[in-house]
């Protein structure tokens, strides 16, 4: 039998096609085959969202007019993308968006704003790690000024279910989130583009303003203040004259590093979603709030997050000398997937504030304060867990991200098929790091 010219180049072409097409197939008839009444039975707040004319939410710089529904809570929105990485990804449609409601309401007992995040949780295959960061925050770890809540909520996108989300109050300057009595201003150290005013500190960081809208020369002050702040701490001999203690403020510098360290959050060394405030009323700088903690927490392959210094230069101070002799370096990994080894201490100010032997006491008193809270927090964790189980397997029926290999890989992910699984991965790791903090610091 003769085999057609080209016959073996067009099963070349049209195969992937085909595969394509089944993958697209199941997704879009997954996505039809979960209807409202499904949902109910989660017993999770089911958000419905309607935009005008039924348009899609495409980009982040235009909002789509639309109308929601929310636990009796009803009226006019705007809606767009958000995000970063989560919203420019390929790996997967589920997109984090931004709602804006034409007045401030209450939403799930959270206080009244208009603005809220509708986290997707993409990179997070137990979807608990920025929900966990913030229970945190508010509950072992409160000392910062103001930080975000979250709500879990089934999202409805006109008509067609989107899958679990975390409904989250925005980082913002704004009446029931971040206030200042008089004048102040939100800044955060990030390395995307597009933002109000961006600057390089005098060592490198990449700050930007981001609230509030001012005009050109307020942005050029703040920032000058930020860089005064950031000399005082690169001064020489800057802890013995104890000078800039006076403008840091102590508790929420150290209450964000333990969470960052804790969680060994590769984006909050000092790299991306870092945000600090500035306040001219008390002449201080806080650290805060605490934002961005997916890839935390072990969720993430990286081998090396520490380009600039290492432990040997750390160890160097005279802070750590006295206070951790035995530290091995060499038996402990800068790896923001081990649980063992520092991370955010490596670099930029913290490295600094870590030869200040009252720093590195203020963080072993408090790590030691809220011990207890902490190893409580694991058991919560594990509760949240088994709760968000049928609601997080039914997202995964659409989105396929357990198992998969989506970015970020953490170890061990292609043997973990469940969400459960996941999830004792977390708390596993958790449990694991704080035995080695314990090491250091109890």
């Amino acid at each position: 039998m003769q085999i057609p010219r080209y016959t073996w180049l067009y099963s070349l072409i049209l195969l992937p096609l085909l595969c394509f097409y089944a993958v697209f197939a199941f997704i879009v008839s997954a996505e039809h085959a979960i209807k409202i009444e499904d949902c109910r039975a989660l017993g999770l707040p089911i958000l419905e969202i309607t935009t005008e004319k039924l348009k899609p939410v495409k980009t982040k710089e235009h909002y789509v007019k639309a109308d929601f529904s929310l636990n009796g809570v009803s009226g006019k929105c705007k809606i767009r993308g958000h995000g970063n990485s989560t919203w420019k990804t390929t790996f997967s449609q589920k997109k984090p968006y931004l709602l804006k409601l034409e007045s401030a309401q209450s939403l799930l007992d959270m206080p009244a704003a208009q603005k809220w995040i509708l986290m997707a949780n993409t990179c997070d295959r137990s979807m608990l790690r920025n929900f966990y960061a913030e229970y945190l925050t508010h509950n072992v770890w409160a000392k910062m000024r103001w930080n975000p809540s979250s709500r879990f909520i089934t999202l409805f996108l006109n008509g067609k279910y989107q899958g679990l989300y975390g409904l989250t109050e925005k980082v913002e300057i704004s009446e029931n989130r971040l206030t200042f009595e008089g004048e102040g201003f939100l800044a955060e150290i990030d390395s995307h583009q597009g933002r109000p005013y961006k600057f390089l500190s005098n060592k490198g960081l990449n700050f930007n303003i981001r609230e509030p809208e001012a005009e050109q020369s307020d942005y050029e002050r703040w920032a000058a203040r930020i860089n005064e702040m950031e000399q005082l701490i690169y001064s020489e001999n800057f802890h013995e004259s104890g000078e800039y203690k006076k403008f840091f403020d102590f508790d929420s510098f150290v209450d964000w590093y333990l969470l960052a360290e804790y969680s060994k959050n590769y984006d909050a060394n000092f790299y991306n979603s870092v945000f600090m405030n500035y306040d001219y009323g008390r002449q201080k700088l806080f650290m805060g709030p605490a934002w961005d903690h997916d890839i935390g927490f072990g969720n993430t392959a990286k081998s090396s997050t520490c380009v600039s210094m290492s432990y040997g230069s750390l160890l160097s101070n005279s802070a750590w000398f006295q206070m951790f002799k035995f530290y091995d370096k060499d038996a402990n990994s800068t790896s923001a997937k081990d649980y063992e080894g520092f991370l955010i201490n490596q670099n930029a100010w913290y490295y600094r504030l870590f030869s200040d032997i009252e720093f590195v006491k203020a963080v072993k008193m408090r790590w030691n304060e809220t011990r207890p809270a902490l190893e409580q927090s694991v058991v919560w964790l594990r509760q949240q867990g088994v709760e968000l189980e049928a609601a997080a397997e039914m997202n995964d029926s659409v989105w396929h991200i357990i198992g998969s290999s989506i970015w970020p890989r953490a170890p061990g992910y292609r043997l973990r098929k469940t969400y459960a699984s996941e999830v004792e991965y977390f708390a596993d790791w958790c449990e694991n790091r704080i035995v080695w903090l314990d090491s250091v610091f109890g």
